[in-house]
């Protein structure tokens, strides 16, 4: 019996004595404490406001939003429409803000980090092949070893000849290597800077993307339930197909007096107006649901293209790295003959240093098993989705009695129209059989 009184208090502007004027008042301070700690937690958590700012917002939406539910009927319907709203729609819309949160923390970042680690793998190998202690190249470098072994060769074959001679050689080789290491110190702050430049712009638009998103989603659920909320107001025809209570009831009346009334409706009927608060699944909830899971199609692909991404991007560095690995060097055969003495002077050379190989790191488990959460709760919400329709009729029809009455009486002269309508081309078509085969046939 409260809870009957306190929902008549809330929905009728019917209140007499000071007792139903302050539980009225109760009612309404409690709903508006309720929206004004989500307000509280979505401004101090999701944007990151703070403490003495979210307390005195949520305080004045409190008091605000108190003195206009107390007062104004509107507001009362409007913010239980849109909280019915918000469970599901907004709801969705927030955990998939959420799951492509997770999806650009973890993988998107992660991509990213793999590309740096790719980038500073090359200007590793590059740092590696010149070499500051020893200033002149491998290959070079056994040239130069060459020409001095071939003069050592010679001065111990001079020994045995007749005519002694000596040959003296010196050979010394030097790379400039000042406008190598210049342009490898660019490179690196390059990379630096491309690094640093790339992670602000993810920073600030996954920042501007988690702080703005919540407030659009929000505007553009206020913006349709008032859209919801005048239609079904002025327009008898707007979402017009449900039996509800009132409906039935006034069938009722119509029958006791004797007028035509429609109800029990035939199976088609039953098909194309379905009855509420009803558990049975129609054709119109399927569509409902239909465009509730669209956006998490979408969402759905975006997720898994990037995660996608991530992986193939992992597959391919760990498979270059593994070939880089199991490859030897590449070896530079010499050889050098001095009076049909050869002298092998080979070489090999190392195309990637095994210390400069970039070690990915792959995020998938980390985010596979939010994101599974978040989408069955999704799709539990997608289920119970066509149901808000009917919850938000049934709401306005509470608090618009008249409203109510005027649509339950126009859909009523509307299938009784479809059935006259349906009777009349019966008979028609009876008539017209009966003329063709030739019974006689008056009208009077």
């Amino acid at each position: 019996m409260g809870c009957a009184a306190l929902v008549r208090l809330f929905t009728t502007e019917y209140r007499k004595g000071w007792r139903d004027h302050l539980l009225h008042f109760l009612s309404s301070f409690l709903l508006s404490l309720f929206l004004g700690s989500l307000l509280f937690i979505g401004l101090l958590f999701s944007l990151r406001y703070n403490l003495e700012a979210c307390a005195i917002i949520s305080s004045g939406t409190v008091m605000l939003l108190t003195t206009s539910l107390f007062i104004s009927q509107r507001v009362r319907c409007f913010t239980l429409l849109f909280l019915i709203s918000c469970s599901l729609t907004q709801g969705r819309n927030l955990l998939l803000a959420a799951g492509m949160g997770l999806v650009f923390l973890w993988n998107v970042s992660n991509t990213f980090r793999n590309l740096h680690q790719v980038a500073q793998s090359i200007v590793c190998n590059l740092d590696k092949e010149v070499d500051i202690q020893v200033r002149v190249p491998p290959p070079l470098r056994t040239s130069v070893d060459m020409i001095r072994k071939v003069a050592e060769r010679m001065n111990t074959l001079a020994e045995f000849g007749v005519v002694r001679f000596e040959v003296t050689t010196t050979v010394s080789g030097r790379v400039e290597e000042d406008e190598a290491q210049e342009r490898l110190q660019e490179a690196r702050q390059m990379l630096k800077a491309t690094a640093e430049m790339v992670e602000a712009f993810y920073n600030t638009a996954v920042s501007v993307g988690h702080k703005v998103a919540p407030g659009v989603g929000v505007i553009v659920l206020a913006v349709t339930t008032i859209l919801f909320f005048k239609m079904y107001r002025q327009n008898k025809r707007y979402q017009n197909s449900y039996i509800t209570p009132k409906f039935i009831r006034y069938d009722e009346r119509q029958k006791a007096e004797g007028k035509p009334h429609v109800l029990p409706l035939t199976k088609k009927e039953a098909k194309r107006y379905p009855s509420i608060p009803s558990a049975c699944p129609t054709l119109s909830d399927g569509k409902s649901a239909l465009i509730f899971f669209i956006p998490v199609a979408v969402h759905l692909l975006t997720w898994s293209a990037l995660i996608v991404l991530d992986a193939l991007l992992y597959w391919i560095i760990q498979t270059v790295n593994r070939h880089l690995t199991q490859s030897r060097p590449i070896i530079v055969p010499l050889e050098v003959s001095v009076n049909n003495y050869q002298i092998p002077l080979s070489y090999s050379i190392e195309m990637f240093k095994k210390e400069c190989l970039p070690q990915p790191t792959l995020l998938i488990s980390q985010s596979l098993v939010p994101l599974s959460v978040i989408l069955v709760v999704v799709a539990i919400m997608g289920l119970l989705s066509p149901k808000t329709l009917q919850g938000k009729v049934l709401l306005i029809d509470r608090f618009y009695c008249d409203c109510a009455t005027d649509r339950a009486q126009h859909l009523h002269a509307k299938i009784v129209r479809k059935r006259s309508k349906k009777k009349l081309r019966g008979l028609l078509c009876a008539t017209e059989r009966m003329s063709n085969s030739g019974f006689p046939y008056s009208s009077q």
